[in-house]
């Protein structure tokens, strides 16, 4: 049981509030003024404080400088019906706990009971976050698919053999590629990442390998390419099945030769760099469709390295917390010294659709709207579509497309005359369709988006286009 100081002008806010606390089991401590709030403060040092912003007297601003002077580790929730960036700017700045606007929402006053009266754990049950000796992202893990990772790097290290990283996204194949860079006698030299599927088509020539002043109507100057400021370093191509087919040719020919032109040029340019490759895709799978060509594919897989995603390295996470953490630190001006161990497992139970970065993206979050030092499992902020196990949204409604599947074979089972179509035939196409349509859709009818949106490949997804939709 807590005491609860309630501190508020109106008396129908003040008795809501009563009934919420005495039903949770606490104590509320009432007071209308901002003195008398103060006074309670210093009697009965309550273990939580929600102040109104408005008061007759001396306001909640003023009482939460106050209670920063007199009681600094009592956590004070700010709230107001008059909200305003300038006010919720002073209310953090000044440390509140938490700044809540009216009306106010009983989900969100429990929320902040749960935050503000976690018990904090004993040392020997949190993580500490420690210092960063080198501040750049790094690869990180312990368990035996990231130590059989590192001894592959350690072998690349040294040779010029090409690579292709392999895995799902947001498991860190560039990283990957960095660390083969850096490991090796080209460290010194460029490290040039291109992400091939965020470039334009009609731009992805002009921008691997440089143009001529002159050479197309905006070619206003030279340019060089990303393959001639590699040097005799390393260039990365992401997304590598993105490349279009024509250019995957020239890539070949470039791999072959050593040697490029810019683009309204013949004179011949040497390529020294290393390259290693990336993609999310199976590239196999995209060769015995057509959509890669076999002998590029053959030519940058010498090598291949497949990433393991986090849900196949779970113990892997303490660790990467840690390392995010000290980044999130950095980039927030945060100061959070160690991780609770609910939050670990919390963070542990969770399905990782999106990897280390969707991990990374939580760690930033959940480090902005924490208010100790501590990391609590209270603090982990999820996305919204996240359910209790750690399922996206989209997982949960393919679950229910594998639902409506069940029930449109059992249909067909009791059916009593043949179909007029075959049932596999029927559904795909409907599904097809529609998923074609509603990605079109959703992204302003850009079908370089839409197909990645689907997870297919450019060519791919125009040849599934209805009739009648022309191409970009």
């Amino acid at each position: 049981m807590a005491r609860i100081l309630v501190a508020d002008d109106e008396r129908s806010i003040c008795d809501a509030f009563r009934v919420l606390l005495e039903a949770e089991g606490h104590t509320a401590l009432v007071a209308s003024t901002g003195e008398e709030a103060l006074l309670l403060v210093r009697e009965q040092s309550p273990d939580l404080a929600f102040v109104d912003v408005r008061m007759p007297g001396m306001g909640g601003l003023a009482v939460l400088k106050e209670v920063g002077r007199i009681a600094p580790e009592l956590p004070v929730v700010v709230m107001t019906a008059y909200g305003t960036l300038e006010t919720a700017a002073e209310a953090l700045r000044n440390r509140a706990f938490d700044y809540l606007g009216k009306p106010l929402d009983l989900a969100q006053i429990r929320g902040v009971l749960r935050r503000a009266l976690h018990a904090p754990a004993p040392a020997s049950a949190t993580t500490p976050v420690g210092e960063d000796a080198d501040p750049r992202p790094r690869l990180v893990g312990q368990s035996a698919p990231m130590q059989a990772l590192f001894k592959l790097i350690v072998r690349l290290a040294d040779n010029d053999l090409a690579v292709l990283v392999q895995g799902e996204s947001g498991v860190g194949k560039e990283l990957v590629a960095r660390a083969i860079h850096e490991s090796g006698a080209r460290a010194r030299e460029p490290f040039v990442a291109v992400n091939c599927a965020a470039i334009p088509e009609q731009l992805i020539e002009s921008e691997l390998f440089g143009h001529e002043r002159g050479a197309f109507t905006d070619a206003k100057s030279a340019r060089v390419g990303r393959f001639e400021a590699a040097g005799a370093g390393t260039l990365f191509l992401d997304e590598i099945s993105e490349l279009p087919l024509h250019l995957q040719g020239t890539l070949l020919r470039v791999l072959q030769e050593r040697s490029f032109e810019r683009v309204g040029s013949v004179a011949p340019q040497p390529f020294r760099a290393r390259l290693v490759c990336a993609s999310n895709r199976d590239l196999a799978a995209a060769v015995a469709a057509g959509e890669f060509r076999e002998d590029l594919f053959h030519r940058i897989n010498t090598v291949p390295v497949v990433v393991p995603p986090l849900r196949e390295r779970l113990d892997d996470i303490p660790e990467l917390v840690q390392a995010l953490v000290r980044r999130a630190n950095r980039e927030a001006g945060t100061s959070i010294h160690s991780v609770e161990q609910a939050a670990i497992e919390r963070l542990k139970a969770h399905a990782w659709p999106g990897n280390v970065r969707e991990l990374e993206h939580l760690i930033k979050r959940s480090v902005m709207a924490a208010r100790g030092s501590v990391l609590t499992v209270h603090d982990l902020s999820f996305d919204a579509d996240a359910g209790d196990a750690g399922q996206s949204e989209v997982e949960r409604l393919a679950d229910v497309l594998a639902s409506v599947g069940q029930r449109l074979v059992e249909a067909a089972a009791r059916a009593h005359e043949p179909m007029l179509q075959p049932l596999h035939e029927l559904a795909m196409e409907r599904l097809e369709r529609s998923l074609v349509d509603a990605a079109l859709a959703a992204t302003g009818s850009n079908q370089v988006a839409a197909a990645r949106l689907l997870g297919l490949n450019r060519s791919t997804f125009r040849a599934r286009l209805q009739p009648g939709v022309e191409p970009d």
